[in-house]
């Protein structure tokens, strides 16, 4: 099985769960298939034995063997300017949704040179103020790149590699399999329609299959994009079997540890309003608050405001080693998001023997069933299992102990050998179809 393969993060160029997965799955599948993966930037530290990774930053004018490309001659293709200047995966600007958007024309002479390629690929934002000129610049390449037809199928990563992964079939013939993380109906609201929603549904449409990381999120595919649930197999996300040691830290207060972006789609309200009430018959109580985003100013004001100021420890974004070391002394794990389609994080809190509180809404509560679940914005219901939790401690070392035990049947092993399988459906389906 030879899989060529589109992504965007990949390490050691990160900046939240996209990445992790798809190294996660790189590592496993290529067990049983032949990779060859593109992806804008690549070091070199992040090499895999058996997989062929490309980095376009690695690309020159002179081309190195399946590597050459040509000159920009159909660098002509349109494409949309959107209001982004930080991640596809924060808030989109309302301004996409009711002005008539420039189009972006990538044919010049500026940017029909090599050195604006290395440029771009080479600077150390994942996504940044350029993020739709990388886009554009990513789609062509990848499709020169794939001219060999060297490949069985098609498998892209979330919508920044969508346009792309259409690209390729429509040359190719070959089938295209999207591998939904995260949509844009999860960052925006149920009502978003925008852009990159009709890229999404566009490449939804088109695909031979979808893999979703949770049924929550085939649920939104088939309920906002209208999608055929046959088309969609459900691959939950995973994690690399470990045992994590216990450390202490030096302050008297409990630890409730908050991690990913702070954005709408993350709850931070439902955040702010739980620390109150827990902090009201739990005193000694710290939430701790890792990441970043549009809503990190908010929060900060918020719980200066409520005078919560100091029931608060804001981490900023930590690397790796960071995590695993704040997670380390955690006490509980806290997850409100209004929507999250997976929530990897949830599974490193567990492998650490930390007890989660996560919302309904999201794909994590469906394989940690040891967690305990509220919807989003039943604060009340969170407070009480905290409270809980950071209180007798039987309950936590129960549950935690549960959650462990359960993380065997959630690796990426396990989502591989779905995804060989995914492979192996869609092209005996082809194979019918061409028949009949």
């Amino acid at each position: 099985m030879r899989v060529l393969m589109l992504g965007w993060e990949f390490p050691p160029m990160f900046s939240g769960g996209l990445g992790v997965a798809t190294y996660g799955i790189v590592k496993s599948l290529r067990h049983k298939a032949e990779i060859k993966l593109i992806i804008p930037s690549h070091t070199g530290s992040g090499d895999l034995p058996d997989v062929h990774i490309i980095g376009l930053n690695k690309i020159t004018g002179t081309g190195r063997g399946s590597e050459t490309t040509s000159t920009y001659e159909d660098l002509a293709e349109e494409v949309h300017r959107i209001p982004l200047t930080l991640s596809p995966y924060h808030h989109i600007n309302e301004a996409i949704l009711k002005n008539k958007l420039d189009r972006f024309d990538i044919s010049s002479e500026e940017s029909r040179s090599f050195g604006l390629v290395n440029d771009l690929f080479t600077d150390n934002e994942v996504y940044g103020a350029n993020i739709l000129k990388k886009i554009a610049l990513y789609t062509e390449l990848a499709a020169q790149l794939a001219k060999d037809g060297d490949y069985d199928v098609i498998h892209a990563h979330d919508w920044i590699t969508f346009s792309a992964g259409i690209r390729i079939k429509k040359m190719s013939g070959k089938p295209l399999i999207l591998h939904v993380h995260s949509l844009e109906t999860d960052r925006g609201g149920e009502s978003c329609r925008n852009e990159i929603y009709d890229l999404e549904k566009e490449a939804m449409m088109t695909a031979d299959r979808i893999f979703a990381v949770s049924h929550f999120t085939k649920d939104q595919i088939v309920q906002h994009y209208l999608i055929d649930p046959e088309r969609i197999n459900v691959v939950h996300n995973g994690i690399d079997p470990a045992e994590m040691p216990r450390t202490t830290h030096a302050l008297r207060d409990k630890l409730v540890v908050f991690l990913g972006r702070l954005t709408h789609q993350k709850g931070p309200e439902f955040l702010l309003e739980t620390a109150e009430k827990v902090a009201r018959v739990y005193p000694r109580v710290k939430f701790v608050v890792a990441g970043t985003g549009d809503q990190f100013a908010h929060v900060l004001e918020s719980s200066a405001y409520k005078k919560m100021g100091n029931k608060f420890i804001f981490a900023g974004f930590l690397s790796k080693s960071g995590v695993n070391d704040l997670l380390s002394m955690a006490d509980v794990y806290f997850m409100p998001s209004v929507s999250e389609p997976f929530g990897i994080t949830a599974l490193e809190a567990a492998q650490h023997g930390v007890p989660s509180v996560l919302s309904k809404q999201s794909g994590a509560s469906e394989v940690i069933s040891a967690s305990l679940t509220a919807d989003f914005w039943d604060t009340d219901k969170y407070a009480n299992y905290i409270y809980a939790l950071l209180k007798y401690n039987t309950l936590k070392d129960e549950i935690s102990a549960h959650a462990k035990a359960g993380l065997d049947k959630v690796t990426w092993d396990h989502a591989a050998q779905k995804m060989w399988e995914g492979y192996q459906e869609t092209l005996n389906t082809k194979k019918t179809n061409t028949q009949h």
